[in-house]
């Protein structure tokens, strides 16, 4: 059973990340990691995929090599709608991009999180197939 989310704030240069329990809310760990392949990858290696979960917010094509990249590992990860979390949280002050890591994960666990699990790499076809009907 997954017991811990990583919450990620995605940059252009930069992942920072918030490792919660989902049983708690409590914070295990936090940090920063560089948005390149090599960086990512090491830092996905130092989890055991079995054990954690990865939540972020739909950034379009900064996110998309992390996306990549944990479904290569066969991650599981949500990718929520900005827009859903901003109106769950409503006036914040305060904004960190550590905070934000924090809150990305306390919302998905929130938010029932029943979600079929399917591969994007693999619905892509699917969808493309479908245009050109």
């Amino acid at each position: 059973m997954k017991n811990i989310l990583i919450g990620i704030d995605v940059s252009k240069d930069t992942l920072d990340y918030c490792c919660i329990d989902i049983n708690t809310f409590e914070k295990i760990s936090s940090g920063t990691t560089k948005n390149d392949i090599r960086n990512i990858k090491k830092w996905i290696n130092s989890f055991d995929i079995n054990t954690v979960e990865f939540s972020m917010e739909n950034t379009g094509h900064y996110g998309a090599l992390l996306v990549t990249i944990l479904d290569e590992f066969n991650a599981q990860f949500y990718i929520i709608n900005p827009l859903d979390l901003k109106k769950s949280l409503g006036i914040q002050r305060g904004k960190t991009d550590t905070l934000d890591a924090y809150r990305i994960a306390c919302y998905t666990v929130s938010i029932n999180t029943n979600y079929q699990v399917v591969s994007l790499l693999k619905l892509r076809p699917l969808l493309l197939q479908d245009r050109n009907l």
